[in-house]
């Protein structure tokens, strides 16, 4: 073989070897998509599965051939009170639950509720790091985002009665959750635990004769039909919190956590546009069912997270003396 016959062969052999080392290239790169695996304590298509449905979406649209998210489903495919749990494990990578949830493994989660900032607020006052780190420490994971800062907790009441004043629901039954007890001591209502599928029934048959519930939702179980009367102000903060497996997230390459951290930034700025318009739509759908206002001033509200903020300490002293300063303006 000649010398021009063996430079021919070798250019050809290079040509083929560029070639094949572009397609692996290639190849590496539409391998590196990672899907990954999420949940949401409530059913996506309703009230508070809604603007974690929004985070998946954005993220899956920005981060095709790069990063996805799938939602395996709502407590039907993983219980909402295991779902910290597997996101613990890995089982989850990430889900979006209130801390009531995951309040045995960090009663401090609930310290959220009593914020009157934002999170962008929290962010920057050193709140949202403080919170982080402790999920950081007790369950391996990380707080990606919150969303419903901004809608507060009201008493409902579906008894036809004159109502001044709060010491007018002393003797009634409520519907509740752990975070209502102290209110509800203070005030002489009887705390009764219902599932929500249920409370609609026991509320028709007079079981309990009102129950405590965010501004947003009450209609997901068609409450408004029997409900009289809200009481206002409205108290504390709906917290849902987007946990992620801290150990997963260590494991994304760079482009994969700009996906994740970008959609955290978009939604933390779109989810106040969408918070003030939910919270107006809400609010006019209470008014067309019937649903009466009444006001028992601004001493009710400080009088109820104050109460709360003491119950919190009892059970995590000193976590809770540093989180109050940093969670409230």
């Amino acid at each position: 073989m000649s010398a021009w016959q063996c430079r021919n062969v070798l250019h050809r052999l290079q040509v083929a070897a560029a070639a094949l080392s572009f397609c692996a290239i290639v190849g590496s790169a539409k391998a590196e998509e990672i899907t990954l695996k999420s949940a949401v304590f409530v059913p996506p298509s309703t009230t508070y599965g809604i603007p974690f449905k929004r985070f998946v979406d954005h993220v899956n649209e920005t981060g095709k051939g790069v990063l996805q998210i799938r939602i395996v489903g709502g407590p039907e495919a993983v219980p909402a009170d295991g779902q910290a749990q597997a996101v613990k494990n890995g089982v989850l990578d990430i889900a979006a639950i209130p801390p009531a949830y995951y309040k045995s493994a960090m009663v401090e989660g609930d310290a959220q509720i009593l914020s009157n900032m934002t999170v962008a607020e929290q962010r920057k006052s050193g709140g949202y790091a403080a919170l982080n780190a402790i999920a950081g420490e007790r369950m391996n994971s990380m707080y990606l985002t919150t969303y419903g800062i901004g809608v507060p907790f009201h008493f409902y009441v579906t008894k036809e009665m004159a109502i001044t004043k709060p010491e007018d629901l002393s003797g009634l039954r409520f519907r509740g959750q752990p975070n209502y007890n102290a209110l509800f001591k203070h005030y002489g209502i009887a705390g009764v635990n219902i599932a929500a599928p249920e409370v609609y029934t026991a509320l028709e048959r007079g079981t309990v004769q009102g129950y405590g519930w965010p501004l947003w939702g009450i209609n997901d179980f068609g409450w408004e039909k029997l409900t009289k009367v809200r009481i206002d102000p409205g108290f504390y903060n709906v917290v849902n919190t987007v946990l992620m497996n801290k150990s997963k997230y260590a494991s994304l390459t760079p482009e994969q956590k700009k996906v994740i951290d970008d959609a955290v930034v978009w939604f933390e700025q779109d989810d106040l546009r969408y918070t003030a318009e939910k919270t107006k739509e809400t609010l006019e759908l209470q008014a067309k069912a019937g649903i009466k206002t009444v006001d028992f001033g601004p001493e009710f509200k400080k009088l109820a997270v104050s109460l709360y903020w003491d119950d919190l300490k009892k059970l995590s002293p000193d976590a809770m003396a540093k989180l109050q300063p940093l969670l409230t303006k």
